[in-house]
C-alpha cells in the first residue's frame, strides 16, 4: 500500500497516528445519543441471532419506520466501508501476488487491461467475504472465530517489524523521520507487550463456564493462518519471494541524490579545471 503514496516515510506514520484521535472524537459522537437513549439491555441481549441494532433503533425511535430510518443509515455506511475495504484488500492482494507471495500468484496478479485494475484479486476478496458469510448461516461460533482473529492478526502484523527492528537495534530508524530518540526503545517494548497480552485477551472465551458453543475459536485460526503460511514459505515462498520492491519515492529520493551527488562532482571538476586554467 505504501506504493501509492507520496513520501510515504512522512505521510505513513501521520495517517497512522492521526487515525487515532479522529476515530476517538467520531466514535465519541457515534456513541454519546446511544448510550444516553440505550434501552433494556437484557431485552437486546435476548434478540435472536445476536444482532440487536435494529431492535435497539425501533425501541429508541418509538416505530419501526423510525427505527428502519436509523438503521438504514448504518447500512449505507457499512456499504461505502465494505466498499473501501475491498479497495485496500484486493490492492493488498495484488502486491503479494506480483511479488510471488501467495499461491497462483500468476493468475492474482494479472490487472483487468479494459479497467486497469486487479480485477481477480479483488474478486478473490469478495469470494472470501461470501464464503464467511455462508459460515455463519451454518455455525456462528465458527464465524465468530473468524471475525475475532483479525484483530489478533492485525495486531501481529503490526508486532513483526517492531520485533524485527528491536531485534536489529534500532538501527533502521534512528535517522526517520519522526526519529523518538532515547523515548523510541521503551515505546517500542510497550507496544510489543501490549500486542502480545491483546493477542491473548482475544483468545479468551467471553463467558464461564466454557461450553462448545460458548468457547472462543479465534487462537485456533490464528494458529491455523500461521502454520499454513510457514509451510507456504517453505515450499514456495523461500523460492520466489525476495521481498516487496522500494516504495517509488524512496527509489526516486536515491536517484535525486546519486544525480545530485554527480552534479556536484561535475561542479567540483569544473572549478578544479578553471582554478588550473
Amino acid at each position: 500500500m505504501a506504493e501509492e503514496v507520496h513520501n510515504p516515510t512522512v505521510n505513513l506514520p501521520r495517517a497512522i497516528v492521526w487515525q487515532v484521535p479522529i476515530g476517538m472524537v467520531t466514535g465519541v459522537v457515534f456513541m454519546l445519543p446511544i448510550v444516553f437513549t440505550l434501552p433494556d439491555i437484557p431485552t437486546l441481549i435476548a434478540v435472536p441471532g445476536g444482532q440487536p441494532t435494529g431492535v435497539m433503533f425501533t425501541m429508541i425511535m418509538g416505530s419501526r419506520g423510525g427505527g428502519f430510518g436509523m438503521w438504514f443509515i448504518v447500512f449505507v455506511i457499512g456499504i461505502f466501508c465494505g466498499i473501501s475495504i475491498c479497495c485496500a484488500a484486493s490492492r493488498a492482494t495484488w502486491a503479494f501476488a506480483r511479488d510471488k507471495a501467495l499461491p497462483f500468484h500468476e493468475f492474482f496478479a494479472g490487472v483487468s487491461p479494459k479497467n486497469g485494475v486487479p480485477l481477480n484479486a479483488y474478486l478473490l476478496s469478495i469470494l472470501i467475504q461470501l464464503l464467511l458469510g455462508l459460515i455463519y448461516l451454518g455455525s456462528p461460533t465458527a464465524f465468530n472465530a473468524f471475525v475475532g482473529v483479525a484483530v489478533m492478526c492485525l495486531g501481529a502484523s503490526n508486532a513483526m517489524p517492531i520485533v524485527i527492528s528491536l531485534g536489529n537495534r534500532r538501527k533502521n530508524v534512528r535517522d526517520s523521520s519522526f526519529a523518538l530518540g532515547k523515548l523510541g526503545l521503551p515505546v517500542n517494548l510497550i507496544a510489543v507487550v501490549w500486542i502480545v497480552f491483546e493477542i491473548v485477551l482475544f483468545s479468551m472465551p467471553a463467558v464461564v463456564p466454557v461450553t462448545p458453543a460458548t468457547m472462543n475459536y479465534a487462537s485456533v485460526v490464528f494458529v491455523g493462518f500461521g502454520v499454513f503460511s510457514g509451510v507456504w514459505y517453505m515450499i514456495s515462498g523461500k523460492h520466489h519471494y525476495s521481498g516487496p520492491p522500494e516504495p517509488r519515492d524512496l527509489v526516486l529520493g536515491k536517484d535525486r541524490s546519486d544525480m545530485s551527488s554527480q552534479n556536484q562532482d561535475a561542479t567540483d571538476y569544473d572549478e578544479e579545471a578553471v582554478v588550473e586554467k
